[in-house]
């Protein structure tokens, strides 16, 4: 196995799924924009979504891809490796130059081009930085995907989600007084709401898996925040009915997942922690946040191996 063969989208070496459900503890607002539907009794109204004969508040697996790329930018980061912004102009692909003068990403089109997929991959993973492989570019699919999070129940049945109004001003910086005319009213998630998630990876190495696991325990210690309007108090949420299944293609089925980046990636034993149920390693409650903890174990060792070499 080559250390770059978990990038290929061609080939499946491993699946995992995190499931569970995102519950406010504080008022929680993801925004439809300024311009509020002409029903609204807010100018900023929450985003909803039509479920059945009903309009939901909820959560786009957009938003959350953000939230978590964000921090884990933050945590590769601290950790002294190289993570871009993936904005435009600024992701690897655009920035990193390879073959005298040429960007990243022209370079891997011209290798695709001619028909040397592995070259490309090669190259991508010597290049491209730790974020652009998990959650992609714009010349590279995501690794992870997130489900967008509906206010439902295991079955699909509505679990009810409540909704308040609060009024806020805004300030002018430099005179600190009262903008004129700046009175709005804004529409949030009241605390209490389940919003149920999915995290959907795929050949993700156990570090990379344990990135993850970290983003989801800071957001479960409210250290994470969701939405808009968090410096004002909103956006707190914790974690519940937490569920990880993941399954190896690259072995016979075990309780072990196998390091999938050779020098790189250790292998976690979970055989004190889940089952293997219908093919699928499963680790629920308690036992999934210990299974993440692991996991966080691997990505703790990666960080060290990585800034020894």
């Amino acid at each position: 196995m080559n250390k770059w063969d978990w990038l290929s989208h061609s080939i499946m070496l491993r699946e995992t799924m995190i499931d569970g459900y995102i519950v406010n503890v504080e008022p929680l607002r993801v925004g439809a924009g300024r311009e509020p539907p002409l029903e609204a009794l807010a100018d900023l109204a929450v985003l909803r979504i039509r479920y059945g004969d009903v309009d939901l508040p909820y959560i786009p697996g957009s938003s959350l891809k953000g939230v978590f790329r964000s921090y884990a930018t933050l945590l590769v980061r601290h950790s002294g490796l190289k993570a871009c912004t993936g904005l435009s102009k600024e992701a690897c692909g655009d920035v990193e130059k390879v073959d005298g003068n040429k960007k990243l990403n022209d370079y891997i089109d011209y290798l695709m081009r001619s028909g040397r997929g592995k070259d490309a991959l090669k190259t991508f993973y010597e290049k491209a930085c730790l974020m652009c492989k998990i959650f992609g570019s714009a010349h590279y699919m995501s690794k992870v995907s997130f489900s967008d999070a509906y206010p439902i129940d295991e079955n699909g049945g509505v679990i009810d989600v409540k909704t308040g109004v609060r009024t806020g001003i805004a300030i002018d910086r430099r005179t600190g007084a009262v903008q004129p005319g700046a009175l709005y009213k804004v529409e949030f998630v009241e605390p209490g709401a389940r919003f149920k998630f999915s995290i959907h990876c795929k050949n993700l190495p156990n570090y990379a898996l344990g990135m993850l696991s970290l983003v989801l325990r800071r957001m479960n210690e409210g250290l994470v925040k969701v939405g808009g309007f968090k410096s004002r108090g909103f956006g707190a949420v914790k974690v519940e009915g937490l569920r990880f299944r993941s399954r190896d293609f690259v072995k016979e089925q075990s309780l072990v997942m196998v390091a999938l980046e050779p020098e790189s990636d250790f292998e976690v034993d979970l055989s004190d922690l889940a089952e293997i149920k219908d093919g699928w390693i499963v680790a629920k409650g308690d036992r999934a946040w210990k299974v993440l903890d692991k996991l966080i174990g691997t990505w703790d060792r990666f960080v060290k191996s990585a800034k020894k070499s």
